[in-house]
Formats: C-alpha cells, sequence, structure tokens
C-alpha cells in the first residue's frame, strides 16, 4: 500500500537536495540547463527502472491463466499494476507518449512491440500478454485490457494487433482478440473477447460491429 509512495518520496528528496545544491552554486542559466538531467536522473529513470525491477521479482511474466479474486497471484498483480500506474507512468512513461522511445521502454516490461508503432497510450498491464505488430497506431487512451474480472474470478488471455491497423482513441480490446492486419476500428469502439478481426476491415460500435 504504501510503496509507491515510499518511492516517490525517496526520489523527491533526493532531487530536492541536489537541485538546492545546484540553484545556489551555479548560475540560472546552468541551472535551467542541469534542471531536466537532474528530474531524470533522480526521479523519472529510478521511478520506471524500480517498477520493472519489482514487476520481473512479484510476478515474473504473465501467461494466460484464471485465479479466484483471493489468490495471491491476483494481489501480486494487482500491487505492480498499481504501482505501475501511479509511478511508471506519470513520472516517465507519460512524457514518451508518440515517440520512438515508449515502445522501446514497454518492451522492458514484457510488451511485445514491432518496428515503427505509433503508441499515444500506456494503459497496459499484463504487459507480456500483449503483442503489437510493425507499423500499428493505438491513439489516445486506447487500452489492450487483458483481464477481465469474472464472477469473482480473474482471467487474462493475449491480446495480439497486426501491421499497420489503426486503433481508434479510447477504444478497448478486451482478452482472447486477434486483430488482423490493416484493420481499421474507429474512436470509442469495444473490441468484445475472443475477437478475431480478419485484415484489411473497418469497424466501429460499441460492442464492435
Amino acid at each position: 500500500i504504501i510503496l509507491p509512495e515510499t518511492i516517490l518520496l525517496m526520489a523527491s528528496f533526493l532531487f530536492i537536495a541536489y537541485v538546492h545544491d545546484v540553484l545556489m552554486e551555479n548560475t540560472w542559466w546552468q541551472f535551467i540547463l542541469l534542471y531536466p538531467i537532474y528530474f531524470f536522473v533522480f526521479i523519472a529513470f529510478p521511478c520506471f527502472a524500480i517498477t520493472v525491477i519489482l514487476k520481473w521479482l512479484v510476478v515474473g511474466k504473465y501467461k494466460p491463466a484464471s485465479w479466484p479474486m483471493w489468490n495471491y497471484k491476483v494481489w501480486c498483480s494487482e500491487a505492480i499494476t498499481s504501482i505501475y500506474e501511479s509511478v511508471a507512468v506519470p513520472f516517465f512513461l507519460e512524457h514518451l507518449k508518440g515517440t520512438p522511445w515508449l515502445p522501446i521502454c514497454l518492451r522492458a516490461f514484457g510488451v511485445k512491440t514491432g518496428k515503427r508503432i505509433y503508441l499515444d497510450t500506456t494503459d497496459f498491464t499484463e504487459h507480456d500478454l500483449t503483442s503489437i505488430a510493425n507499423e500499428a497506431m493505438l491513439n489516445a487512451d486506447c487500452g489492450p485490457q487483458t483481464h477481465l474480472f469474472e464472477d469473482r474470478v480473474m482471467k487474462i488471455g493475449t491480446i495480439h494487433i497486426g501491421k499497420r491497423t489503426k486503433i481508434g482513441a479510447g477504444t478497448i480490446i478486451l482478452y482472447d482478440t486477434v486483430i488482423g492486419d490493416e484493420v481499421k476500428i474507429e474512436s470509442l469502439s469495444l473490441v468484445m473477447k475472443g475477437e478475431h478481426l480478419m485484415d484489411s476491415t473497418n469497424w466501429k460500435g460499441n460492442p464492435l460491429r
């Protein structure tokens, strides 16, 4: 419960201490140049790196599974998701949206990302179960949702997004789904679990049609 706040407090104390020294001992233009470097070294990268390490230590590699809600694996998974969303995303990954660096960083968590893909979302939970092929586009706040809670059971499964496929903003993709190549899904759509969308097709709606 207190681990995310502990990480942030430790990083913040280091950042404030070192930035204070920079502010007192350097000119204003040196401070402006060094400030983003210190933020990256003492807050952004540690928040990312510690979350990656915890993910692999606590849950390891995700595989398709079904767990009752009282199973300790559910709580381990939810703990890592909470740390990811409250530490790694706001202080590091959020600032990499739309850049080539975000897919590279997500690979550290286990997301399978291809070449030249565009990601304007960090909404990944069971990272190892999502694969995104070359030149796919995931727009703002869309999410491959690799788990659901059904009748007090957490069920997780895979999602595959094909080459040159475009996922609209705010669209949710449920687990056990295969989306073919060059598929276009409009914004605010819902891809139901177990869907197999054929290549070169267009879809929209909630649920999808």
